[in-house]
């Protein structure tokens, strides 16, 4: 009951112009009824029918109702973030602009006065970053060409060097297996005059300390370090025979020796050396003989004189051969041009690196000198001065027609309030709201059919978005305009009817002259009789789509101008109503000549079918014909004959 009372409420406020009719005859039936019932009361009758409805096929629509505020489908504001007067206004309300077209020019006088002095500061600064760039431009140029011209210096050095290292490698290698050789005698060499000296410093403690003490340890260690030393002697000269040994490999070194010491000899005098040569002044035999002979004297003890691997004349042979095989391939000389060729060369390496140093420190002052350049070359004081300039024309962001400016020449203005808003006129939509009980049968892309208080033309649209979200009981929605019409505004409100489905070319009754007999569905159709005497016979029929008043039927036994009843229970559709001699002078008369006949039709109770608000609806509504008694075709009554 509450969602009819809705839907005749919407109905009142979308057909305003046919309520006040209906409200003005209703006033005037009430007050002639007041004036016939008291002086017809004499001559009243009454008269009784039966409601019926006459087959006839057309379009049912199950639609969603509602009303909405007709809005621009795209809507733009003209706004700016700055704070300056309205130099002039170029549009007035109702003109058609064009994105980009000036709207209106702001003062921009202080502005520009604020750029030539950040252009002028700038100019400043950019002249001496210039001159700073171009002094060191000028260094690194000349740091490169130093560079440069050094490079063909260091290349020729280390050409010269690698040809010299090429011929030093080649006489290494012929001289590697000799080299070997003599490098092997002189490590043994080395390591035998070690282990001379370390003998002849343990023989002279042990000699020293039996001839403080003459013990039987003192003799045994005496006796033991004697033996020692006798074997460090002959495997440090072995039977080289008296005079000079050059252990050197090349007549210009300085000594081979590894001994390191000038060693003088306890008993014999005889001297080692560090220089290229070794003098032997007492052969290996002479000092063992000597060593025996003390031994003896003192412990009575004869030593037996060991033999050794002469290291000396070993090293001394080698280095002959080594001498003899650089002289053969001029080795001195390959060395001496390899060590010259390679000191030219790194001095070379080390000059040029020095060049490529300053080259690389003037580089990075060059490219300091640019970026501050370049950082004076702009600004973002002034790029921001220019773009508040540039935005000083306020443009239109869409096309479209100005409908309001809220700007005049010498006002301020600011980004609080919009200086002007810019619709188009020619893509309209309507707000509507769309309550719970209906949002599960719409969904975006139905058909709308849109009307107006303004206009008797009802416009197509479409169902284009749905908010997600409900607000106390309603879901927001737009519906789009999809055809243009003059007869419709932004800010009107508009009815609009949401087509869930629609059949065409179908036969409707109401939903109660529908009844069921265990599952199958009939009606009565009329086979003769009037009033309260007509007579029906059952026909079986099938349903289809319904809405909440009418619904499908068909069934080949049925036929377009069939009258049925429009109630299948036949205790009830039975109306009764007074009459005069004048149906239409009273006051039922003229009720049932608005709503379908005396006493009924078939409007549904609380409303009629497409009544506003929002809920499902039958199709479009149309008064029945103006006259006495009940309609004689659609939802109609025939009365008592």
């Amino acid at each position: 009951m509450k969602q009819r009372k809705g839907k005749l409420k919407a109905f009142i406020k979308k057909h305003k112009l046919l309520t006040a009719v209906i409200a003005i005859v209703l006033i005037i039936a009430i007050v002639a009824t007041g004036f016939l019932i008291k002086g017809k009361k004499a001559n009243e009758a009454g008269y009784s029918f039966i409601r019926t409805t006459t087959l006839a096929k057309g379009t049912l629509e199950d639609t969603v109702s509602t009303t909405g505020t007709v809005k621009s489908a795209k809507s733009s504001n003209v706004t700016t973030n700055l704070n300056y007067t309205v130099k002039s206004i170029e549009v007035a309300v109702g003109d058609e602009v064009l994105k980009g077209d000036v709207i209106c020019t702001l003062d921009t006088e202080e502005l520009e006065s604020q750029i030539e002095k950040e252009e002028s500061n700038l100019a400043k600064t950019k002249s001496s970053a210039q001159s700073s760039y171009n002094s060191a431009k000028n260094s690194y140029n000349t740091a490169k060409d130093n560079y440069d011209a050094y490079t063909s210096t260091y290349n020729e050095a280390k050409s010269a060097y690698n040809k010299a290292k090429s011929l030093y490698d080649k006489a290494q290698s012929s001289l590697s297996k000799t080299q070997s050789a003599y490098d092997t005698a002189l490590s043994n060499y080395n390591s035998a005059g070690a282990k001379y000296v370390t003998a002849l410093t343990d023989y002279n403690s042990a000699l020293s300390k039996y001839k403080s003490s003459s013990t039987s340890s003192n003799k045994a260690k005496l006796l033991t370090a004697a033996r020692a030393y006798m074997k460090a002697v002959q495997n440090y000269y072995g039977k080289c025979t008296k005079g000079s040994y050059d252990i050197s490999d090349s007549s210009s070194s300085a000594s081979a020796s590894g001994m390191g010491d000038n060693t003088k000899n306890a008993d014999t005098n005889t001297n080692t050396n560090t220089s290229s040569s070794v003098t032997v002044s007492a052969t290996a035999d002479d000092i063992c003989n000597g060593v025996i002979t003390s031994v003896k004297n003192l412990t009575g003890t004869t030593l037996s004189r060991p033999s050794g691997t002469n290291t000396l004349y070993r090293l001394a042979k080698k280095a002959e051969s080594l001498r003899s095989a650089k002289e053969i391939c001029n080795y001195s000389s390959i060395e001496s041009s390899y060590t010259s060729a390679k000191t030219a060369y790194n001095e070379a390496k080390q000059t040029r690196s020095q060049y490529k140093n300053e080259m690389s420190q003037a580089k990075e002052q060059l490219e300091k000198a640019k970026e501050e350049l370049e950082n004076a070359s702009t600004s973002d004081n002034l790029d921001d001065l220019k773009s508040q300039l540039e935005e000083c024309s306020l443009k239109a962001e869409q096309d479209g027609t100005v409908t309001a400016l809220n700007a005049t020449v010498g006002s301020s203005v600011s980004m609080d309030n919009a200086v002007a808003t810019i619709q188009d006129l020619d893509n309209l939509t309507v707000s509507i709201t769309i309550e719970e009980a209906d949002i599960n049968n719409v969904e975006i892309g139905m058909t709308c059919r849109v009307t107006s208080d303004a206009s008797d033309t009802a416009l197509s649209g479409t169902l284009t978005q749905i908010s997600p979200v409900s607000n106390e009981g309603s879901f927001s929605a737009t519906v789009t305009i999809d055809e243009q019409s003059d007869d419709i505004y932004i800010g009107m409100n508009a009815s609009v009817d949401i087509i869930v489905s629609s059949n065409e070319d179908v036969y409707q009754v109401p939903i109660d002259a529908v009844g069921d007999d265990n599952g199958t569905s009939f009606v009565y159709r009329k086979t003769g009789g009037s009033g309260t005497d007509m007579e029906f016979e059952k026909v079986t029929v099938k349903t289809g789509d319904k809405n909440d008043y009418y619904i499908e039927i068909s069934s080949a036994e049925l036929n377009e101008g069939d009258v049925v009843r429009s109630s299948a229970d036949l205790s009830e559709g039975i109306e009764t109503v007074s009459s005069s001699s004048s149906d239409s002078e009273s006051s039922g008369g003229l009720f049932a000549g608005l709503f379908g006949g005396k006493g009924g039709g078939d409007m549904p109770q609380g409303g009629m079918p497409n009544s506003g608000g929002s809920s499902s609806s039958s199709g479009g509504f149309s008064p029945p014909d103006m006259q006495n008694g009940p309609p004689s075709n659609g939802n109609s009554g025939e009365k008592d004959g």
